[in-house]
């Protein structure tokens, strides 16, 4: 049995740098008959899935350490000796292990949220909708350079300058090794700025970047006195705000995690 010993949060804003869908259902219809919808809340607000997000991260990190891909198109391991030594699946977790062997996932997270004042009147003023913009896109004919028939699509999607947050993720440490994986999350974020998250990247859409970024240290001791609060005081980052600050600093962090 695993043991807590504690928990890093880890917290931020994404801002769109370019135009991002992250497809919903198409089970409503909403006016102006848009093809492809972006996800939204029950109020009506895009936001991203902490799925999406987690999904992302993991498939940017299996290549950057080259895990083996199964038929599916995903890395997991089948056997407690290779769990033992996969910094994706003890970072990400995996599916049912082969030898029935039980296995924790460290990261969670959260779904992210429209920060519906990054909105700015200006940007309002051209858009379609409240709190989305309409791209027409078409497939062209290569030999005849127009646009194949029937191929005009309207794609909705959330705004370059929109900012969702808060991004939170939660690493949950149960060994002292644990600590040593958290440095997987921060190469992933990295990963995902020069990448793209939703649909359509190889188009142009997509590019995202973390800002303002806060890491702070909650010990299991810690829930247990109450003192979990994620203050200015205990944020153990310090001027390292950024993806690639948290990855080049991640000695003098993890130095912290005691």
């Amino acid at each position: 049995m695993a043991f807590l010993l504690g928990k890093v949060i880890v917290s931020g804003r994404i801002r769109l740098v370019s135009g991002t869908r992250v497809g919903g259902s198409q089970g409503g219809l909403k006016i102006g008959g848009v093809d492809l919808n972006v996800i939204t809340d029950p109020q009506g607000r895009p936001y991203l899935p902490g799925s999406s997000l987690k999904g992302k991260l993991r498939s940017l990190t299996e290549r950057v350490l080259e895990a083996s891909v199964s038929d599916r198109g995903m890395h997991t391991c089948g056997k407690k000796d290779e769990y033992a030594k996969c910094d994706v699946c003890r970072t990400y977790g995996t599916l049912k292990s082969f030898e029935g062997v039980p296995t924790l996932t460290r990261l969670v997270a959260r779904d992210v949220f429209l920060d519906e004042s990054s909105i700015t009147e200006e940007m309002r003023a051209n858009m379609d909708m409240e709190f989305t913009e309409v791209k027409f896109e078409t497939a062209i004919d290569r030999v005849s350079g127009t646009a194949l028939k029937r191929s005009l699509r309207q794609v909705e999607r959330v705004p370059a300058g929109a900012v969702f947050r808060p991004a939170e993720f939660v690493f949950n440490v149960y060994e002292e090794n644990d600590k040593g994986l958290l440095r997987c999350l921060f190469v992933a974020m990295e990963l995902l700025e020069d990448d793209y998250l939703g649909g359509m990247g190889s188009r142009g859409y997509g590019k995202v970047k973390f800002e303002d970024i806060s890491v702070w240290w909650n010990r299991a001791t810690d829930y247990q006195d109450g003192k979990v609060a994620l203050s200015e005081c205990r944020r153990i980052n310090g001027e390292m705000k950024t993806p690639t600050a948290l990855v080049q600093g991640f000695d003098t962090l993890k130095a912290k995690l005691t």
